[in-house]
């Protein structure tokens, strides 16, 4: 009890001294001490009684009553007690706002605005009393609802702001990491946007008179940039700072160029807030999109590493089962045919040792497809030699170079390896059968990422086909799903009975270039 009273005095302190300020900042601005009231004050205690506690709300009307209360004494002569029911009937339009006051952001923002309006249109009855009928009010009846929304398009989404940042972030723990963490401070953000907006007010007392009318549309640069920059919390700071810019030029004005002010100040509080909305959506929405992609990435590594650990088991049981199974047969046959002294029988001997040779010979293929032993055993370069070998490219005249840093295993995780293999094997095996190439260069290098190029002379092909195989097409949908890219180039030879109207013959051959982050997640 004893602290809600104490927290009671300090919400009623804040609130009296807050509503004063209010006030001044208003009747300087309107030169009206009844309409001051409606102005910056209501909007603060609808802000306020939004975004708090309903049992503190006795001590900000009290507060709210009690400066009414000494203006009426300071200022006898004006008709306070319509102030007074417009306070009291907003009570029950507050507490129907506050109960539906929950949910997503858009829904707040739809109930803010809906209290906002059905306010301002009850202190444009109350204030204007018993002259509601008369036609020549019309004006003050406009004026009094005009005053009454841009107080609280430019108050209540603030008091939002403050509560969202005070309540609704996840704020971390205050540890001894944290204490020691340097504060940064953004002077370059700060120095800039304060130089944008001195830079407006300006351009509104010192531009001349012809171009006057352009110089608002100058403030609708900080608001676009803050929202930019952090969302539909800068674009309403943004929007606060403006008001109080175009506030504080306009000392001397008529009651139109105080309409027009008060229209250019709604105007940008909603441009502001529905900007900064937009913005900070599409920010969401990318953030989203940026985990989703993270999260697949990882099930594409994790799929990855759980293909090649299938590929390395059955070449492991295909080399320790059908190795062992074929010598047994062969030794099985030179027995048969060193027994058998018929002629068929010595033949089907010699047809079982040769068919089981076949079928060794078949299986160390596949077994090189599958998991090559040479990769685990001495690294990416002695494998990659190996299938060169394996393709007879020196049977087939055709020169291959490699340039391989020697250092580059030990940055190399063990799926960069696996990845760089596969593509080379397919590339090489591409190479072998169709390009025709003299001439093959691979090279490798490392900086921030590790970079595999292919390069041969050969015919080359259309890069639209790679999408029909599923060779480079599965290539490309790999290495992208570890986080890569793979960008394949390709000029094919013009036909020969056109390459006589060439004076330089277009360069052919292709060029496959792979490029993998060193990420610890891809061992």
């Amino acid at each position: 009890m004893r602290s809600f009273s104490l927290t009671s005095l300090c919400v009623w302190l804040f609130v009296c001294c807050s509503w004063f300020c209010l006030w001044g900042i208003s009747y300087y601005f309107i030169m009206d001490p009844i309409l001051a009231t409606v102005f910056f004050p209501f909007a603060l205690r609808l802000g306020l009684t939004l975004h708090s506690l309903k049992k503190y709300w006795l001590a900000i009307y009290s507060a709210e009553w009690s400066g009414l209360l000494l203006l009426a004494l300071s200022l006898p002569q004006y008709s306070w007690l319509a102030l007074f029911i417009a306070s009291v009937l907003s009570i029950p339009v507050t507490l129907l706002a506050r109960r539906n006051y929950k949910g997503v952001q858009w829904r707040l923002l739809t109930v803010m605005a809906i209290a906002i309006t059905t306010l301002a249109l009850i202190n444009m009855l109350v204030l204007n009393g018993l002259h509601f009928f008369d036609l020549l009010n019309t004006r003050r009846l406009g004026f009094i609802f005009l005053i009454s929304m841009t107080s609280g398009l430019m108050l209540v989404p603030s008091c939002y702001l403050i509560w969202n940042y005070l309540f609704q972030k996840d704020w971390i723990p205050l540890t001894v990491d944290v204490v020691s963490r340097p504060v940064e401070f953004r002077s370059q953000h700060l120095f800039f946007f304060c130089l944008l907006f001195i830079a407006n007010i300006l351009l509104q007392v010192h531009l001349p008179e012809q171009l006057s009318l352009f110089a608002p549309f100058c403030l609708a640069i900080p608001i676009i940039v803050l929202a930019f920059r952090y969302g539909w919390e800068g674009a309403l700071l943004g929007t606060l700072l403006n008001s109080i810019a175009l506030i504080a030029v306009r000392s001397e004005v008529s009651s139109i160029e105080t309409v027009d002010l008060l229209l250019s100040l709604s105007a940008q509080s909603i441009t502001g807030i529905l900007l900064g909305i937009g913005i900070q959506h599409q920010r969401d929405l990318n953030k989203k999109l940026s985990k989703q992609l993270k999260r697949n990435y990882s099930l594409s590594r994790q799929l990855v590493t759980a293909e090649e650990s299938v590929r390395q088991n059955i070449a492991r049981e295909l080399h320790d089962e059908i190795g062992q199974n074929i010598t047994a047969i062969r030794t099985q046959a030179s027995i048969l045919k060193r027994v058998e002294t018929s002629q068929v029988g010595e033949s089907c001997a010699s047809s079982i040792e040769q068919l089981s040779l076949n079928i060794y010979d078949t299986t160390k293929g596949l077994l090189s497809q599958l998991r090559p032993k040479t990769l685990d055993d001495l690294g990416l370069k002695a494998a990659i030699e190996q299938v060169i070998r394996d393709l007879n490219f020196e049977a087939q005249d055709i020169d291959v170079a490699m340039s391989y840093p020697k250092d580059i295993d030990n940055v190399m995780s063990d799926m960069l390896q696996i990845t760089l293999f596969r593509v080379a094997q397919e590339a090489l095996n591409n190479i072998a059968k169709y390009a025709k190439a003299t001439e093959v260069l691979i090279t490798l290098s490392v900086d921030d990422n590790i970079t595999m190029e292919i390069e041969d002379n050969g015919v080359g092909f259309k890069t639209s086909d790679t999408l029909k195989g599923f060779g480079l097409r599965g290539m490309k949908e790999r290495i992208e799903a570890l986080g890569g890219q793979c960008v394949i180039t390709s000029h094919t030879q013009p036909k020969a009975e056109l390459q006589m109207y060439y004076e330089h013959p277009p360069l052919v051959g292709t060029n496959i270039r792979v490029v993998l982050p060193q990420l610890s997640s891809l061992s």
